[in-house]
């Protein structure tokens, strides 16, 4: 016949078991103070960062005065106001410099009249014109004369 006897841990069970315990206690004591406590700054003198930025000069480009008299009937140049057209509704690009590659900075819009008041310019296998809107003086830039036809 088989009895159930149950087994008592014996004193070098427990002692594991305390040590275990302990072991795990400091382990998170430890990880708290070392978390929780203000860094104190190393000593001696600090390296500070140092960066590096350019700022582009501006060139300020001469825009010529318009000269209407010099200009014939049904041509564009200097002088002449235009009209956008033939973009199919999408407008033309105005932008920073005479290239396809230059900085957008608005589109004129389909109809719109503008003043041409410096070129041509040559670039990207297109005739390039200065073109500014006058009723903002702010807003003007390069445009591809395929798109502009001239006001009479």
């Amino acid at each position: 016949m088989a009895t159930n006897k149950i087994e008592r841990p014996n004193i070098a069970q427990w002692g594991c078991l305390v040590m275990l315990l302990g072991a795990i206690i400091l382990t998170i004591l430890g990880g708290v103070w070392l978390f929780a406590r203000n860094p104190s700054a190393p000593e001696g003198t600090q390296p500070t960062a140092v960066v590096w930025t350019t700022t582009p000069t501006l060139v300020p480009t001469a825009v010529p005065t318009p000269t209407p008299a010099s200009i014939l009937p049904g041509t564009i140049g200097v002088g002449t106001r235009v009209e956008v057209i033939g973009t199919g509704g999408v407008g033309v690009s105005i932008r920073a410099e005479a290239h396809t590659n230059g900085e957008r900075l608005d589109v004129a819009k389909e109809g719109e009249t503008l003043l041409i008041v410096g070129g041509p310019e040559e670039a990207d296998g297109y005739t390039w014109w200065f073109l500014r809107d006058e009723s903002n003086a702010a807003r003007e830039g390069w445009a591809v004369g395929d798109y502009l036809s001239p006001i009479e």
